[in-house]
């Protein structure tokens, strides 16, 4: 064999380093930044790090210095009046517009920005449905969830599929449609009744329904009372068909996910199996089932009827790591 070369090994960390810094390298911008609800502003979000606590003011519009990566999730602004100003804030707490910069100059940015926080300009949805001891018991969140804590301690038992959100999308946006401009969530105390059954944190607080509201809900026609009861009607629709009927069959179980797929196909027809995709949690728990839906959702028993000309999900699963899914008990139940 011909002799090859050898990079000493001091080199090759380097060059991992460096090709591990290109990959997630930050995207310099220059923009603006409206906060549309109050978030923490970290100096490092990886690190979890907000000295002073800082937190961001809705309404408030703060200029933009980078993004974490390109189509990143973190936007980095500058905070007028507090020590160390820079900071990473969530791009879902607030309306972004920005050109990006680079070595010529710049490219566009905000225009595309704009589209994608514009109101009805949606061409279809996905309907989120939690698998709430699943979501609660495995999945990673921040904050409080009452909800979550009373299903632990036993108050609350849920053995149905319950609301996470009812999403507009925009294909030309991918995941960065939402945030449109709009008014605050205020539901009436009749929609709160009917809603909170399939949306157990509105038995305690509004945190969820009112983030909903803010980057999904404000970017559809409907105002907040007909939006939640549709996303209601879907779930319950959904829970009582053999989508729902084969979960609930398996609580404390292991689910095949061909034999659910298998069903659905058979009851349903093919178009509604292509329409479904299930997400775990820790790779093996199932935490949500999602439903593409067309751009105007009519909900009714007939799921098919339901679901045409909506867009196919791209594969029946994500983050499960094989054909067996594990579907979580209630705490006390």
């Amino acid at each position: 064999m011909a002799n090859r070369r050898q990079l000493p090994h001091r080199i090759l960390p380097l060059i991992l380093v460096a090709l591990s810094a290109n990959a997630f390298a930050s995207v310099q911008v220059a923009g603006t930044f409206e906060a549309v609800r109050s978030c923490d502003a970290f100096k490092s979000f990886q690190k979890g790090t907000n000295p002073g606590n800082i937190r961001l003011e809705p309404g408030q519009t703060y200029t933009v210095e980078e993004l974490n990566e390109r189509g990143g999730d973190w936007v980095r602004v500058s905070v007028p009046a507090v020590r160390e100003p820079l900071r990473w804030v969530p791009k879902e707490c607030g309306v972004t517009e920005f050109t990006e910069k680079d070595s010529s100059g710049t490219i566009e940015g905000a225009a595309r920005a704009g589209r994608c926080n514009t109101a009805n300009t949606y061409d279809s949805n996905v309907l989120a449905m939690s698998w709430q001891p699943g979501f609660c018991e495995h999945a990673r969140y921040s904050g409080r969830k009452p909800e979550c804590d009373a299903l632990e301690d036993g108050e609350l038992v849920i053995s149905h599929l319950t609301i996470h959100g009812l999403w507009p999308n925009k294909q030309s946006c991918g995941t960065s449609y939402g945030n449109c401009r709009g008014s605050a969530l205020s539901l009436s105390e009749d929609t709160l009744a009917e809603v909170a059954p399939w949306m157990p944190n509105l038995i305690y607080d509004t945190e969820l329904a009112s983030h909903e509201w803010r980057k999904h809900g404000s970017c559809q026609s409907r105002d907040d009372d007909e939006y939640f009861r549709a996303a209601k009607l879907v779930t319950e629709e959904i829970d009582r068909s053999v989508i729902g009927d084969y979960i609930k069959s398996k609580i404390g179980k292991e689910m095949s996910v061909s034999d659910l797929f298998a069903q659905v196909r058979r009851e349903l027809g093919p178009d509604v199996e292509q329409k479904i995709q299930l997400l775990c949690a820790g790779g093996k728990y199932l935490q949500e089932i999602r439903l593409s839906l067309p751009r105007d959702v009519v909900p009714g028993p007939d799921i098919a009827r339901m679901v045409a000309g909506a867009p196919r999900m791209r594969s029946r699963t994500n983050k499960c790591d094989s054909d067996t899914i594990y579907i979580e008990r209630s705490g006390q139940e």
